[in-house]
């Protein structure tokens, strides 16, 4: 596969949920580096920039692919720096992928595990949108032998929500598909809520699909625990210097889907949003169940980078 099929593949939306989308940006970058036809230092360095520029042009909101364009970067200028030849550099590049990918997958497996243990017997787990992580850890309640119940809601526009039931019901739990709209009426019977996260600040606060707020809020006012599933590589390095996250808007199109909006209509499609940490009960991490005043000390400390 080329970097360029990757890269149109994250376009497309065939890639979904930060900790997948961040593999599949190693995966790219590496193959960038090593489909160069440059034989010098300065044109790697420019396919690598283009590169990782145009992944953070596709997912501006994901840490997964911030983390991995400056590990890429600082990896080229490592190699550079020790006189490395431009092959040598694409052999490092690859043993780097290789890694990367392997420790995401390790990493999602450790935290599925203390996931499924905040999970009780009989539990009904409420969550908004898709998450790999969140599959991850429903797949190990179902290898500890619990029985849970599953509600999740479309999660408009895009309704992600329906594959995340589909994998629920391949598990072999009963589930409920839920209207967006219905999240505080349905939040008051389920036990906690559980979702994933695209990007963590080091506040706690963490940015997710529109309307995981709104689930915050009531489960908050229900009293049900909200946990949100994450690796530590989700703390976005660019918030730890200071930068507010990057939210972005998507196609009016998603929401109007052949309708034509009246004169003086404006479409507001902002597909992600901040949570605060006050209404995060703990974060699941591979590291742990951790509170949200903790998880950015825990990627401070060089958890993972």
């Amino acid at each position: 596969m080329k970097a360029q099929e990757i890269i149109h593949r994250i376009a497309a939306m065939e890639v979904r949920g930060g900790s997948a989308i961040g593999r599949a940006a190693v995966q790219a970058l590496a193959l960038a580096v090593e489909e160069c036809d440059g034989h010098n230092h300065a044109e790697l360095r420019a396919r690598l920039e283009s590169t990782g520029k145009e992944l953070l042009r596709l997912t501006p909101v994901m840490a997964t692919v911030a983390s991995a364009a400056r590990g890429a970067a600082q990896l080229l200028e490592e190699r550079i720096s020790t006189g490395a030849t431009p092959e040598e550099i694409k052999a490092a590049f690859q043993t780097w992928a290789s890694e990367e990918i392997r420790g995401s997958e390790e990493r999602l497996d450790r935290l599925a595990e203390y996931g499924a243990n905040v999970i009780q017997e009989g539990a009904i787990v409420m969550t908004h949108s898709l998450s790999d992580s969140v599959l991850r850890t429903l797949r190990a309640v179902a290898r500890q032998r619990k029985n849970i119940g599953i509600i999740a809601t479309e999660s408009r526009p895009l309704l992600e929500g329906r594959r995340t039931l589909e994998a629920a019901s391949e598990i072999g739990f009963t589930s409920q598909l839920i209207p967006d709209a219905a999240m505080a009426s349905r939040v008051k019977d389920a036990t906690v809520a559980l979702v994933g996260a695209d990007a963590i600040l080091p506040s706690g606060a963490f940015v997710n699909k529109t309307g995981t707020f709104l689930l915050a809020l009531s489960a908050s006012y229900f009293g049900v625990p909200l946990y949100v599933a994450a690796e530590t590589t989700k703390v976005d390095p660019r918030t730890v210097e200071g930068h507010p996250p990057i939210l972005g808007e998507r196609s009016p199109e998603e929401l109007t889907q052949g309708w034509k909006p009246p004169r003086g209509v404006t479409v507001w499609n902002k597909f992600f949003e901040l949570t605060p940490g006050e209404f995060v009960e703990a974060y699941v991490t591979e590291e742990g169940v951790v509170g949200p005043g903790s998880i950015g000390v825990l990627r401070h400390m060089g958890a993972h980078t």
